[in-house]
């Protein structure tokens, strides 16, 4: 009798031992989730992301998302895929609760969907994707140590044909999308 009194009153104790760290570090990384414009016809982008920090506030993350959402030209859908690969770095705070976090960011993209290719000569390069870079920056404004609501502007460039089919006549075709976001540590 005396051992399961023992054991339910360490049960009881874990909740109480457990709040008694210390949670003022750093986050490790963080997850956000996007929507917004683009630029040059290209409507609703949206997508979600994840980063890891890997010294302070410098930081490596993926994204994956669409651009062009719900809107066409001379009747074909500008809608098409953006994959990136970047490095960030975050401007934080010493205390982070209730207080904003300015970022900037840049990297590698990968557009792809039906409406993109390689602008070599011979048939559309195998898988309709094309290489490019992003570069931006934004602010995060938190309400809580584990939440925060984003502001982001993005350029999007790249060395090859992305909507080839809605715009025949440009040979390159780079868009700025602002977007806001929810942010969770």
């Amino acid at each position: 009798m005396r051992q399961i009194i023992a054991k339910a009153a360490l049960l009881l104790m874990l909740p109480a031992l457990a709040t008694a760290q210390n949670t003022d570090h750093r986050p490790r990384g963080l997850a956000y989730v996007f929507v917004g414009a683009g630029t040059h016809q290209m409507g609703l982008t949206a997508g979600f992301a994840g980063e890891g920090y890997v010294y302070r506030g410098l930081g490596m993350g993926l994204e994956v998302g669409t651009a062009g959402v719900g809107t066409a030209a001379n009747g074909n859908p500008n809608m098409i895929g953006v994959g990136s690969a970047d490095v960030s770095y975050h401007f934080f705070p010493k205390k982070i609760q209730g207080n904003a976090a300015p970022f900037v960011a840049g990297g590698y993209t990968n557009f792809f969907g039906q409406d993109v290719f390689l602008q070599y000569p011979g048939p559309r390069s195998p898988g309709n994707f094309v290489h490019g870079f992003n570069i931006g920056g934004g602010i995060d404004l938190f309400a809580s140590k584990h939440a925060s609501v984003r502001f982001d502007v993005r350029y999007n460039a790249h060395g090859g044909r992305i909507l080839w089919a809605s715009f025949p006549s440009l040979a390159q075709f780079s868009f700025v999308a602002f977007r806001i976001g929810l942010t969770f540590r």
